[in-house]
């Protein structure tokens, strides 16, 4: 029976998550007694009202405990703004709703994004929507729908109260528990839509929409004869093979409107505009109406000025705050290169975080990506997988963020997306997002499963529950400190870790406690110095394959806020709805797959990704095609897709590549054996070859025969030196070592 209430605890908060998003407000949940006469007893009502998102796993657990007491019990179908359960307290609204009364459930271009079986043969039906709307604008809107199902409107007012699901209807022989019928994650609606698709209600004044944009063919701004030629699509720019290019055709419709003078409102309504009028829909079809691209757009020509203050071209890469230019070096790595982080990194959802933290944040964006990837990986769990060979490759990963100095802002990174995940997930942030990697048998315990124990009197019993949520982010601000605990005499961490990132079962062989913890979703973000980073990875930790479990990627900072920023100001609920969906439709035992048009880049990919590399770089970039993978998952996944496209390939290329550069920045020509280091180094400084008998001369002649011979394999085996011998004058044969 417990596991059966946190379940259904679990389904109801998945429920509200799915209405609600990342929303924050008042949830009233309200109860009362039904009497023999079929009404609610007088006296009996009860209401409760919660903090949403923190409290509402308190919410639906007292929802089933007075149900439990033969309560019925329902919840108000918005959020509210005050304690009272009036149309003033309306919070804005992010899912419509109506109690259908009979009515068939629609589908079609009404299609419920949830169905729920308040009682047999009658429906409670929701409908998510893609940006929340003012309550009046929401209300007119279910009423449209009663009207088009033929529904009793009454079910669709503000302030509504319907079943909370996985409750029981009291009214009803066999008290019959109000199911979930159906939550389709991947599927919402933009309100505007809906304003077409569905006529106004009888007696209902039209919406005031407020200053049109744009009316049929004419610009909202006056154009010049050519500006409004381009306008109009009548100059379209082509590719080399004649076909219109309908992203650069419509950065020249912005680019007219914006010299005409345009703001960004305008721009970007006009864009949607002429994208839907010309036929393009480039962007129009995405999740949020093509809104984000249309102010990309935008943000570029803001970025060129206009014509008579125009002086740089636009930048080429995405989003505006990526890093762009590499920083002074050091004198001793002059000649290494900061990596750059390309614009198909930041495409979707994961772009979409990026560009709201940035302007709040002195963290590298390349950081506040990073986190966001290794978060919501974390965050959907075990269920999505690919198949390669006897392996499944889940979404877990471990990231180590790097920063040049300790000022590199490297956590600054994380708080911003934990607030974002916190309004997505808030129990998974609060029980399941820990610190303190200290050993071993302390992560399994994290994970670990129930313990069953035969009593005196032959029954099993479990002495403790274990942990039902298998999923663990570790976020540690100085993983150094876990790095020092590796090398501690009987430390288990290493392997632990290892297996962890695997997913295989992890054990405890201790005699006292003896946890088993079966299919773990552990994750790690780490924040470490490039000088902390070379002084606690060590040889061990490099051949046993730790460090290439890790994605080190660089990161600096990136503005200077001496305020802080004002992240509090930030309206997170548009982009937390669409995460919200993302964790839902992840949410599922699914196996994963190439789409067929991405798998001849794949193919190319996969070359580079298991080529040869050696020494410290070769180390820690040993599993190039499992991380790439992984994360063309995470990719895929955000874009509700269970089949990898060839965009997603080509974002997960570039984060990969990015650690990648990373680990060649940090780690740069090391072989990671001291004495073949220093050879390596002296043969520089020679001028790229020296003589045996100069190499015996490094140590003072104190090195024998088989002790050279072994720095020479490792240096040749690394492809860094060539030996051979040479006849300098009239002298014996020389053995010369060069670098490769």
């Amino acid at each position: 029976m417990r596991n059966q209430h946190i379940e259904e605890t679990e389904e109801i908060r998945r429920f509200w998550r799915h209405l609600f998003g990342g929303q924050q407000g008042r949830l009233m949940v309200w109860t009362g007694i039904r009497g023999d006469d079929g009404k609610i007893v007088e006296g009996s009502p009860r209401s409760n009202i919660f903090n949403y998102p923190s409290a509402d796993e308190s919410a639906a657990q007292w929802a089933l405990e007075k149900s439990a007491e033969g309560h019925e019990v329902y919840f108000c179908s918005h959020l509210l703004t005050g304690p009272e359960r009036v149309k003033a307290n309306a919070a804005e609204i992010t899912a419509l709703w109506g109690d259908l009364d009979g009515a068939a459930v629609p589908n079609a271009t009404l299609t419920p994004t949830a169905v729920v079986e308040s009682s047999p043969g009658r429906f409670h039906c929701y409908w998510r929507l893609k940006a929340a709307i003012p309550p009046a604008a929401a209300e007119q809107l279910n009423r449209r729908i009663a009207d088009r199902v033929g529904a009793d409107a009454s079910g669709f007012d503000l302030t509504q109260l319907l079943r909370v699901p996985y409750t029981r209807n009291h009214k009803y022989q066999g008290e019959p528990v109000v199911e979930v019928k159906e939550l389709l994650s991947s599927t919402s609606y933009a309100p505007g839509e809906l304003e077409r698709v569905l006529p106004a209600a009888g007696g209902e004044p039209e919406p005031n929409r407020g200053e049109q944009v744009c009316e049929g063919d004419e610009p909202p701004v006056a154009l010049s004869e050519g500006a409004l030629r381009v306008w109009r699509g009548e100059v379209p720019k082509v590719k080399d093979g004649g076909e219109v290019d309908k992203s650069k055709t419509l950065f020249a419709i912005g680019r007219v409107l914006y010299e005409a003078g345009a703001n960004r409102r305008v721009v970007v309504e006009g864009l949607r505009e002429r994208d839907e009028a010309l036929g393009f829909r480039k962007y129009s079809v995405n999740r949020d109406g093509g809104k984000r691209e249309y102010e990309r757009i935008f943000e570029k020509l803001q970025a060129c000025g206009r014509t008579q203050q125009k002086s740089a071209p636009a930048p080429k890469t995405a989003p505006k705050t990526a890093p762009k230019a590499a920083p002074k070096a050091a004198p001793e790595a002059a000649a290494k290169e900061w990596p750059v982080m390309g614009g198909d990194a930041y495409k979707g959802l994961l772009g979409e975080v990026v560009s709201l933290v940035s302007p709040h944040t002195e963290g590298d964006p390349v950081a506040v990506l990073v986190s966001a990837i290794v978060g919501f990986g974390n965050a959907i769990g075990r269920g999505p997988y690919v198949q390669i060979g006897a392996t499944r490759h889940h979404t877990n990963l471990f990231a180590g963020i790097v920063g040049a100095t300790a000022k590199g802002r490297k956590g600054s990174s994380w708080s911003p997306v934990m607030n974002i995940l916190h309004a997505v997930d808030a129990a998974w942030v609060e029980n399941r997002v820990v610190s303190g990697l200290s050993s071993g048998e302390g992560l399994i315990a994290e994970v670990r499963d129930p313990v069953h124990v035969v009593g005196d009197d032959g029954e099993v019993k479990v002495t403790d529950p274990g942990e039902t949520d298998k999923r663990l982010l570790i976020v540690e601000g100085e993983l150094a400190q876990p790095l020092k605990a590796l090398k501690r005499e009987g430390n288990t961490l290493s392997p632990v870790l290892r297996n962890g990132w695997d997913g295989e079962t992890l054990r405890t062989l201790v005699k006292t406690n003896p946890y088993k913890a079966t299919d773990p979703h552990m994750s790690i973000l780490g924040h470490i110095t490039i000088e902390e980073l070379l002084r606690h990875l060590t040889e061990t930790e490099m051949a046993n394959g730790l460090a290439n479990r890790f994605l080190w990627v660089l990161a600096k900072r990136s503005k200077s806020l001496p305020f802080g920023g004002a992240w509090h100001t930030v309206d997170l609920a548009p982009l937390t709805t669409e995460l919200v969906a993302a964790v839902e439709f992840a949410a599922q035992d699914v196996r994963m797959e190439f789409a067929d048009e991405a798998k001849n880049l794949w193919v190319e990919a996969y070359e580079h990704l298991t080529e040869e590399r050696y020494g410290m770089f070769g180390a820690v970039t040993a599993r190039a095609e499992a991380q790439a993978l992984r994360l063309a998952m995470i990719y895929a996944l955000l874009d509700l897709s269970t089949k990898i496209k060839k965009i997603h390939v080509e974002s997960a290329l570039e984060v990969w590549e990015y650690a990648e550069e990373s680990a060649r920045y940090i780690f740069g020509d090391s072989i990671g054996d001291p004495e073949a280091d220093k050879v390596l180094t002296s043969i520089k400084r020679a001028g790229g070859f020296l003589t045996r008998t100069e190499v015996s001369n490094i140590f003072s002649n104190h090195k024998k025969k088989r002790e050279l011979e072994r720095i020479r394999e490792v240096l040749t085996t690394a492809r860094r030196i060539n030996v051979t011998i040479e006849h300098l004058g009239a002298d014996k044969p020389t053995e010369m070592w060069r670098l490769a």
